[in-house]
């Protein structure tokens, strides 16, 4: 399609490279500490990016409550195959 934002749209890839992190890359490369405590909350973000009529889903809370550490446990799952199919 036109729409901007597609995946491989080399735009949009130079932006996720200048302001994002590979969080599955680091955790290949065992950069990132384990994530202790954090289950539920990462099987309940599994569960949402699974839906297929779910689009854009976006992590918000007041600072210091854990999105960091539920996304890094959500890549470190990925990496280990700890996730559906």
């Amino acid at each position: 399609g036109g729409r901007g934002g597609e995946a491989g749209n080399p735009s949009t890839s130079l932006v996720l490279d200048q302001f994002g992190r590979n969080l599955t890359a680091a955790a290949m490369e065992g950069k990132l500490d384990p994530v202790i405590g954090r289950e539920k909350e990462i099987g309940r973000v599994m569960q949402v990016l699974s839906r297929r009529t779910k689009n854009n889903p976006v992590l918000i809370g007041e600072p210091g409550v854990g999105k960091t550490a539920v996304v890094e446990g959500l890549a470190q799952a990925i990496v280990h195959g700890d996730v559906p199919e």
